[in-house]
């Protein structure tokens, strides 16, 4: 009773009833509010504080400026109908709604006049928000709760990805050296108790069958001897329904690549994949062409499924 009174007695003003259903429709600023309501920042300043007290509103600080939207308690169903469809009635509410709504217009019109400015230059601007690291980050997510291979792993930095997410990832290389720098970078970033590391060749893979949910072979195809070795040894460990991706290279003409990358194969025809991967049981979902960094090193990326 007493905390009902509480909230009634918090109502009981014209200015709070103003400030409760504007913050309704929007997160306004305190300066904002200032705006809508036309009055004081000191008066409104003083209002929200009663309001924030019983939970009707809530704060959030952004930098410099404070935010107010909708408490707890003014989300209950019952209470937040029986306000809305008294307080549309004050004329001083509805002149408060619509410059809330023109706020949120000058909104939109400032986005959209930035993405306007910048169009065709955007990637550049990209990196503080976090850039392709960050996606990568947001597309290994998918796999949260999911048992995964890295086959091929390296350094682990695709293994260190999907260790933030995955219940288990376990990193297959036949290079010591490259397991030993996965192993510390395992440890450093505090991932190491959802990888489990193996050494062994990927045609010849030291995992059981049907032990994952996914497997990536992510440019490393194009090192194998024997490439469709890989992909039937990638097939066996995958349970039913696993998915298998393959991030490789589209066949090209530069030589250099066995040279100075120790590459076994200049990249692989698309419909070369599509056969490995139906002679191993996989049904193909994904083919298709990704530009590289390097102009005449195109990606390939072939996804498939565990029939």
């Amino acid at each position: 009773m007493i905390e009902t009174l509480e909230l009634f007695k918090a109502l009981s003003d014209e200015i709070r009833l103003r400030i409760v259903r504007a913050v309704s429709v929007s997160e306004l600023s305190v300066a904002e509010l200032v705006g809508v309501l036309g009055l004081p920042q000191s008066t409104v300043s003083r209002h929200l504080k009663p309001l924030r007290d019983v939970g009707l509103v809530e704060a959030r600080r952004d930098g410099t400026s404070v935010y107010y939207r909708r408490g707890q308690v003014a989300q209950d169903p019952a209470l937040s109908r029986l306000l809305h469809e008294r307080l549309n009635d004050m004329a001083m509410v509805s002149e408060d709604l619509a410059s809330v709504h023109r706020i949120m217009d000058m909104r939109r019109a400032r986005s959209r006049s930035f993405f306007d400015k910048i169009a065709g230059s955007y990637g550049s601007l990209t990196q503080p928000g976090g850039g392709w690291q960050a996606l990568a980050a947001g597309l290994a997510a998918g796999y949260v709760g999911r048992e995964v291979a890295d086959l091929g792993a390296g350094e682990g930095h695709l293994t260190l990805l999907l260790a933030r997410f995955a219940s288990r990832v376990i990193a297959v290389d036949q290079s010591a050296q490259m397991l030993d720098e996965l192993r510390a970078g395992a440890e450093r970033t505090g991932f190491s108790g959802h990888v489990e590391i193996a050494q062994g060749d990927i045609e010849s893979l030291p995992l059981p069958s049907a032990s994952v949910d996914a497997a990536f072979l992510s440019q490393v195809l194009h090192h194998a001897a024997q490439p469709a070795e890989a992909v039937a040894e990638a097939s066996r460990i995958l349970r039913s329904q696993g998915t298998l991706i393959i991030l490789d290279l589209v066949r090209h003409d530069q030589e250099w690549v066995r040279e100075q990358w120790a590459d076994l194969w200049c990249g692989f025809e698309p419909d070369d994949l599509i056969d490995w991967m139906q002679l191993a049981g996989l049904k193909p979902l994904v083919n298709d062409r990704i530009p590289g960094s390097i102009p005449e090193l195109s990606v390939l990326l072939t996804v498939a499924q565990k029939c």
